[in-house]
């Protein structure tokens, strides 16, 4: 779907591809500002608008293309590129978080031996940024672009301050998305406290490793996006001009914070990995205490039976009549003596 908006004569309105072409040239649109979105256009579509109506470059055709033509590669990278009469630039909002789970082989489907693997979905926006012109580009469906669009719709004059400021709002839009996956984080990582300290299971360290993974890629994503923004506020492009700057320079400090706050997750999830791991060990070193005490506690017993286990004739012991009961009083005098002792020291403590 193509959808074009004109802003001229102080006034916005809608144009057909046939409409467009139609004032194609025409002097009287000169100073006319246009903003194309293409949301998941076809091959003849991309063609028509990018390389026959804008003659944009064709490396950066590819790049918007990447995703239809190269599926299995994932979205490109962001990054901005500038072509003098237009700057191409590439973002990529971030979804909420998709959960899959799966179990332990030995487990029994309980909550405890659940596995979760966490992703985050990413999609590639592309941008044309020139003078009078915005062309956005992307295959998935845009929360961003749609309310920008429909800003435009409301209010003709949002279109009147250039296409610099449109494609501003674009993006303060998807860095305002951020917000619900700091409070996801917030979240998860206050439910594996819980469960690293008070019930610590086999799948928490996978819970563990797989939000690790997912705030590393996170952060690889808003960095590079970070440095974009940098580029695009420190007055570099001509492009825009130096009162947008100023805005972009706002949505580039919202974008820095959230830098900072994955770097902070990291280092909260590292401790959780790390205080997991001393947990287990702890619970470990407490089971072979326990195991270490029975085993003191059978030596001395073990010793009796294998002395009286000798097959010897002369044993004065195996010919009295009490004998057998002197040794089971031996052996309970001899237990409860060493578990008296040893709950003194406090080596049964658990």
């Amino acid at each position: 779907m193509v959808r074009i908006l004109i802003y001229d004569k102080n006034k916005a309105r809608q144009l057909s591809i046939q409409e467009l072409f139609s004032i194609r040239n025409n002097p009287e649109y000169e100073d006319a500002i246009l903003w194309v979105d293409m949301d998941n256009p076809s091959e003849e579509e991309e063609e028509t608008i990018l390389i026959h109506y804008f003659l944009f470059h064709s490396l950066a055709v590819e790049d918007c293309q990447r995703e239809r033509l190269e599926p299995d590669e994932g979205d490109h990278y962001p990054k901005v590129e500038d072509y003098h009469e237009y700057l191409f630039v590439i973002f990529n909002p971030v979804d909420r978080p998709i959960e899959s789970f799966s179990y332990l082989p030995d487990g029994d489907d309980d909550e405890d031996d659940k596995l979760i693997n966490i992703r985050f979905p990413t999609r590639q926006i592309n941008a044309f940024l020139g003078k009078n012109l915005l062309v956005t580009h992307h295959y998935e469906s845009s929360k961003s672009i749609d309310y920008a669009w429909q800003l435009c719709q409301k209010n003709d004059k949002a279109l009147s301050r250039g296409p610099d400021y449109l494609f501003h709002i674009i993006i303060d839009q998807i860095v305002e998305n951020y917000a619900p996956l700091m409070e996801y984080f917030d979240d998860l990582v206050d439910k594996l406290e819980i469960s690293v300290f008070q019930n610590p299971q086999s799948a928490t360290l996978s819970k563990i490793l797989s939000l690790k993974k997912g705030v590393q890629q996170l952060k690889k994503i808003s960095t590079y996006q970070r440095e974009i923004l940098n580029r695009l506020s420190r007055g570099e492009f001509a492009l825009i001009s130096r009162d947008e700057t100023f805005y972009y320079r706002n949505v580039y400090d919202h974008l820095v914070r959230i830098v900072d706050l994955t770097e902070n997750y990291r280092d909260l999830i590292n401790g959780l990995q790390d205080a997991y791991l001393s947990v287990a060990s702890n619970k470990m070193n407490e089971v072979m205490k326990v195991l270490t005490v029975i085993s003191t506690i059978f030596l001395p017993l073990t010793l009796i039976t294998g002395i009286y286990g000798m097959n010897f004739e002369n044993m004065p012991e195996l010919s009295q009549d009490y004998g057998y009961p002197m040794v089971w009083v031996t052996f309970i005098l001899l237990a409860g003596g060493m578990l008296l002792f040893f709950k003194r020291r406090g080596w049964l403590d658990l």
